[in-house]
């Protein structure tokens, strides 16, 4: 039965075409090379170049969603081809940046601009993607507008000027809202969870008294109850990797940690920022063992059977915490704050009584004879027990056991305490915890704070919908200490503090957003991330600035005569001071509905690695040792740093590199300067520029080429995909069919390798093999993402069927010996259902085929074929052969084309190497690109146009005789 029947949409007549369409048809797609992007024209290659680079970027911040877009539409951009002419407004804007030289992203070649970096600036603004998925509910005709100007006066907060007095211009705030749309989580395997998470279910109703979950929420408390020695025992850690149980752990201590200062920030008000954040980790750890001993007690954690004969405390503890952040990710918050109350008592009260553990208790009563801890340890290595004694200045000895250091220092500091009960005693007064602050009252807006501190109260009120009851703590927010110091009677008279309280509470809230927009975009991708993918990073102050700036705080933030309240500490506490504040009126709504700013921020968080770490990773790859040197200079309270890097490569050769900085950087800043000035310098011969080097750049290019040539080994599949995400060694440009861009970049780094370069390891060709195969065939190919579509719909039954005709001229392809031979076969088997009209025109011009070429014609032919004859119409088809490319033009008739051919073009494209297939309204052209370069190439480059040209599933397999040369004709590789 024909496949094609009920799926072909049809389409009105056509008038007759010309007699010359086939010329029509190549002249049209060798005018293509083109692209209108807004009111400008780019060039293809162009284009191609600009959508790698962003997608290096997205790469680098693990956005996979975007970075396959973008490396598949680089793809399309092939001259003739037909890219797509309504791309994303956020790729639209990126390209435009990108070509204007507005972008922030790290180039591809040359280096970058070096301003003097100060330490108390925050990191440049990453040009980072927009949010998507987000329904804007505040139009930006409606936002707040621009007020007058009015007088600046000198009031309180308001710091005199020594210079003329200026117009006062209030800031312009982006005052838009997002509502959050997450993308569906993956389902945890049935397999796997069974009916677990029915009675993990049970277990949290029952301490909760009173809770239905649905049916997604119970999958995943099944999965959460999980311990990663049981997911290898089950088998079953490819379908579920342990970095999922690491997110959700990660997700519920944020989530605990939340929860608790929630709590605490409603009956107590303690006095200094110290004191909040001891008490807090006091508090985490009693609530974690709480929860750890909820756990064991009802069974909860599925171990391994080595794990259960002795399991440590923080096993249980763990899955408590992934249990919290499965009801999080669920969006089940006020279940999980109901289940730490339940759990552990004294969460919405101040504890009965201090608890200080016995380690702090021996310390203080023992203080003036001194400790001494000395440790043993015994038993295999899988089931180790440690042995501690405790000895004070005066001879008194205690020992504990413990199945690690700390237990057993915990244990002999407690048989201490219990032999010497006197001693105790004696310094238990000293012990006595301070009893916590009661609520202090709410603060006041200040009468006078000045026009930009009252505008920005007003623009953060409305930007985060606080209202004006809220202006006295926003006013809190933007309060530096320094303010207070010199302010103190305003300060009291408006009931008003610093910001550091709300700080640290803020800090935490920021986490744990980060955390949830983290673990849901990891969880909704697959089951299976791996290590980068599951990284979730504390906010450093450098992000929170970012925010800060963002938010434009500097410009309401109360600070002293003396403090510029642009520092990056200042503006950081503010920004997390304002979160918090919004936090306490709104709680765990801001993970549905937030400012667009803070949206597009934790959008765009980067919990990746800096080019520190980035160098390690790719120095690991190729086995180059590399350790970095400091030289200071300056003065004590103003040192300067300068950073020299020395290289070893697998061969012994030795480099350095030394980063000159303007300004007083510190020791991170030159650090990361000089890692950042090697990646940079490695990726230029992308853009060209390699004679424009100074020659110290050019010996150092020259040393990490071939250091990555000499170093190269077989690397896994993870290391292959952070290989291409880098574009290391051309990898990007041949996955993307870019021959001409690849072969100019070998050609631009030949010279460099000097009289070695006929040294190119087997290893690269493997290399380039593999990337190859891992883009067209591999988990994340097109191919593969067409061939899972698992719909009912025409749409989806077309995109399987097309995965299953490209698969099948990737591996068998016909038994033909030439293109003729297949035209023919295929004509005997369509002529009895349809009409069909051939017209050869290729005479007798060269055309050398490569293998799987023939397979393209054949599916092709059969794809237009079945098309035409479920439509009940005839089809045409002219061949011809133009500078070594064959062309095949198919004709359908009363047949909607481009809904029937799209996606198996644009896949067929994708995937065959020099094999373009387009789509128009009433016909498809199929370009075979057979005259391959012969022009001999040196090592290097040979090496990647002998894998491109290879098929991914067949490699070389002989096509016999093609057209009229003899039989194994194209059994050579053209490129070696």
């Amino acid at each position: 039965m024909n496949r094609w029947v009920g799926i072909v949409s049809l389409r009105e007549a056509a008038p007759p075409t010309p007699v010359h369409r086939i010329a029509l048809a190549i002249e049209a797609a060798r005018n293509r090379t083109s692209y209108q992007l807004a009111d400008r024209t780019v060039p293809y290659a162009r284009i191609r170049s600009a959508l790698r680079m962003i997608s290096q970027e997205y790469a680098r911040h693990r956005d996979w969603r975007r970075y396959e877009y973008c490396v598949d539409l680089a793809s399309d951009f092939f001259d003739g081809g037909l890219p797509p002419t309504g791309l994303p407004s956020w790729l639209t804007n990126e390209l435009q940046n990108l070509l204007d030289g507005r972008s922030g992203a790290r180039p591809t070649g040359g280096r970058r601009a070096q301003a003097a970096p100060r330490r108390t600036d925050s990191r440049p603004a990453h040009s980072r993607p927009a949010s998507t998925g987000r329904g804007r509910t505040t139009p930006p005709e409606v936002s707040r507008s621009v007020r007058p100007a009015r007088s600046d006066r000198h009031s309180t907060g308001q710091r005199p000027s020594s210079g003329p007095v200026r117009p006062y211009s209030r800031a312009e705030r982006r005052l838009d809202i997002h509502d959050v749309t997450y993308p569906a989580l993956c389902e945890p395997p049935v397999s796997l969870v069974g009916a677990y998470g029915q009675e993990v279910r049970e277990i949290v109703g029952n301490t909760v008294r009173g809770w239905a979950a649905d049916p997604e929420v119970t999958a995943w408390l099944g999965l959460a109850a999980e311990h990663r020695s049981h997911l290898y025992e089950s088998h079953h850690a490819d379908q579920v990797t342990p970095h999922v149980l690491g997110l959700l752990d990660r997700l519920g201590a944020t989530t605990l940690d939340v929860i608790l200062l929630d709590a605490y920030t409603r009956w107590a008000t303690p006095r200094k920022v110290g004191e909040q954040s001891s008490e807090h980790a006091r508090r985490r750890a009693a609530a974690n063992l709480a929860l750890g001993a909820w756990a064991t007690k009802h069974g909860l954690v599925r171990m391994g059977a080595g794990e259960a004969q002795q399991p440590a405390r923080s096993v249980f503890e763990g899955v408590a915490r992934q249990i919290l952040g499965a009801l999080s990710l669920c969006g089940e918050h006020e279940i999980a704050r109901r289940l730490v109350a339940s759990v552990w008592h004294d969460l919405d009260h101040p504890s009965s009584g201090a608890v200080t553990d016995p380690v702090t208790l021996a310390q203080t009563a023992f203080q003036k004879e001194g400790l001494t801890y000395d440790y043993n340890e015994e038993g295999p290595d899988h089931r180790k027990v440690f042995r501690a004694a405790v000895r004070t200045g005066t001879g008194r000895t205690a020992e504990g056991i413990g199945q690690s250091k700390k237990a057993a220092r915990a244990a002999a500091a407690q048989a201490l305490l219990d032999a010497y009960p006197q001693v105790t005693a004696a310094a238990s007064p000293g012990l006595k915890a301070t009893p916590a602050n009661l609520p202090a009252a709410s603060p006041r807006p200040y009468p006078q704070p000045g026009n930009r501190h009252r505008d920005a109260v007003s623009d953060l009120a409305a930007m985060f919908e606080l209202g004006h009851r809220t202006h006295g703590l926003l006013a809190q927010a933007l309060t530096h200490v320094s303010w207070v110091h010199e302010n103190q009677e305003a300060a009291t008279a408006a009931r008003q503090r610093d910001n550091h309280l709300l700080a640290h509470h803020g800090s935490h809230v920021v986490d744990y957003l980060a955390a949830h927009v983290r673990v849901h975009r990891a969880l909704a991708h697959g089951l299976t991330p791996d290590e980068d993918e599951a990284r979730i990073l504390t906010s450093s102050d450098d992000d929170t600035a970012r925010l800060g700036a963002a938010l434009q705080l500097t410009e309401g933030l109360l600070t002293s005569r003396g403090e510029s309240g642009q520092g990056r500490t200042a503006v950081s506490d503010a920004a997390q001071a304002v979160v918090a504040a919004a936090w306490r009126v709104h709680g765990p709504r801001l993970l549905g509905r937030r400012p667009a700013i803070l949206d597009d921020w934790l959008s765009g968080l980067d919990h990746q690695h800096d080019p520190v770490t980035v160098l390690t990773a790719m120095a690991s790859t190729y086995g180059i040792d590399h350790e970095y040197t400091y030289d200071v200079s300056g003065p004590d309270h103003l040192k300067s740093y300068t950073t020299t890097i020395s290289l070893r490569d697998a061969q012994g050769r030795v480099h350095q590199w030394t980063e000159h900085l303007p300004g007083t950087p510190g020791k991170p800043e030159a650090k990361k300067a000089t890692a950042e000035a090697l990646l940079d310098i490695l990726a230029t011969p992308v853009n060209g520029v390699v004679d424009d080097l100074p020659a110290s750049e050019r010996d150092l290019l020259a040393f990490l080429l071939r250091a990555q040539l000499d170093g190269l080994g077989r690397p896994t599949e993870r290391q292959r995909a952070r290989i291409l995400a880098r574009g290391d060694l051309g990898t990007d440009l041949l996955t993307t069919g870019d021959t001409e861009a690849f072969l100019a970049w070998a050609e631009r780094i030949r010279p460099l390798l000097g009289p070695d370069d006929t040294a190119v390891p087997d290893t690269l060709g493997e290399l380039y093999r593999k990337v190859l195969d891992d883009t067209r065939i591999g988990p994340g190919s097109l191919l593969r993402r067409m061939a899972a579509d698992t719909g009912s719909d025409a749409a989806s039954v077309v995109r399987r069927n097309a995965a299953d005709a490209v698969r099948r001229a990737l591996s068998s392809g016909p038994q033909a010996a030439s293109v003729r031979d297949v035209v023919q076969d295929w004509w005997r088997d369509q002529a009895p259902a349809t009409g069909v009209t051939v017209r050869d025109d290729m005479r007798q011009e060269a055309f050398r085929p490569l293998p799987v070429h023939l397979g393209a014609l054949d599916e092709t032919l059969t794809w237009c074929g079945e098309a035409a004859e479920a439509a009940g119409s005839r089809i045409d088809v002219e061949l011809t052969v133009q500078e070594g490319t064959l062309h095949v033009w198919l004709g359908l008739d009363k047949v909607n084309v481009r809904t029937s051919c799209d996606d198996f073009a644009r896949l067929l494209s994708r995937t065959l190497p020099y094999t373009d297939c387009l789509v128009d309204d009433d016909h498809v052209l199929l370009r075979l690109h057979g005259d391959l370069e012969t022009v001999p190439l040196f090592p290097l480059a040979a090496a990647g146009m002998d894998a491109y040209v290879s098929g991914p599933l067949d490699r070389w397999r002989p096509a016999g005789e093609v057209a009229d040369e003899p039989r194994g004709a194209q059994d050579e590789q053209p490129h070696s």
